[in-house]
């Protein structure tokens, strides 16, 4: 299982040290993105299908979106999808996080 990282999801972990920085939190971009990594290679896509399907507005089709724990953090949206055996993930988000 090859985890795929697309810009808008490296650009959704960028704007998620942002947003914490605003709240004087430490960033977590690199240590979610090992432990996100971490999830999909270890899931048997073949028995199950983590998640649920979601759909938004310019981003294609058979999209998927899981709850991803990391401590004692609310959890974090990520939203991907599965294609010819990969993952490709588009955007993480936590709950709380605004715009900038």
């Amino acid at each position: 299982m090859i985890v795929k990282w697309r810009k808008s999801a490296i650009k959704s972990l960028i704007q998620l040290d942002e947003w914490r920085k605003t709240i004087d939190l430490l960033p977590i971009a690199r240590y979610l993105k090992e432990r996100i990594n971490e999830y999909f290679v270890k899931q048997n896509f073949s028995v199950y299908l983590p998640g649920r399907t979601v759909v938004i507005k310019k981003i294609p089709v058979d999209l998927r979106m899981v709850l991803i724990s990391v401590s004692k953090s609310e959890p974090y949206k990520v939203f991907f999808r599965v294609t010819n055996g990969d993952v490709q993930i588009f955007l993480i988000r936590h709950p709380r996080q605004k715009q900038l």
